[in-house]
């Protein structure tokens, strides 16, 4: 009889200690997968910063445009080929009064308008619009007082004037100023391409 009880009470242990055993195990697993989930948690709450090019950010202080107002500026330059600051906003500064404004429209004394960011003439305005045109760009407004148009016209006029022409340093900006015809004119009666305006480019890009 003693023995026999000794027996059941064995068997009553080893099934008591099996169940706490199964019990501690899905408690465990079931910490574990608390703190996997509270991880997971922590690192999704985490905010991802995403970098800005330095050079967005320094053209957007400088002018007191949006963000990607400025994106735009400068990978439109860097698609032409455009430096940003040595060449695209100096001529800007110049042509806006340092005021980077859109909306600037310029009533010249024969009779034409410049209009924009980059004063676009009323004259070679048609020529961008059918080269932009040819190369499938497309704009909510080709009004040269549309931003984005005025932007793309921009550099693409630089660029050309750059590629087509050659032309660079005084000669680049002295032609933007005058005209091709124009800066020639200049220099084949000053023996140089340097004018007031091109002197005035070089500042400003120094002070950059």
């Amino acid at each position: 009889m003693r023995e026999c009880i000794t027996s059941i009470l064995i068997v009553i242990l080893i099934v008591v200690t099996g169940i706490y055993q199964v019990q501690s195990r899905i408690e465990t697993k079931n910490k574990i997968n608390m703190d996997d989930k509270q991880k997971i948690i922590t690192c999704n709450t985490i905010p991802i910063v995403e970098q800005i090019d330095p050079d967005i950010i320094k053209l957007s202080i400088i002018t007191n445009w949006p963000i990607e107002t400025s994106t735009y500026f400068i990978s439109e330059a860097n698609k032409r080929g455009v430096s940003v600051f040595n060449e695209a906003l100096p001529i800007v500064a110049i042509e806006t009064g340092h005021t980077y404004r859109f909306d600037l429209i310029h009533y010249n004394v024969n009779k034409t308008t410049d209009q924009g960011l980059f004063q676009i003439n009323d004259i070679l305005y048609p020529t961008i619009v059918k080269c932009l045109k040819e190369e499938s760009r497309e704009f909510d407004s080709w009004s040269r007082l549309n931003p984005e148009f005025n932007i793309a016209a921009g550099m693409f006029w630089i660029a050309y004037l750059k590629n087509e022409h050659q032309l660079e340093g005084h000669k680049l900006f002295s032609s933007y100023n005058k005209g091709i015809v124009g800066a020639k004119k200049h220099a084949s009666r000053s023996g140089n391409y340097e004018t007031e305006y091109s002197r005035k480019v070089y500042v400003i890009r120094n002070s950059y």
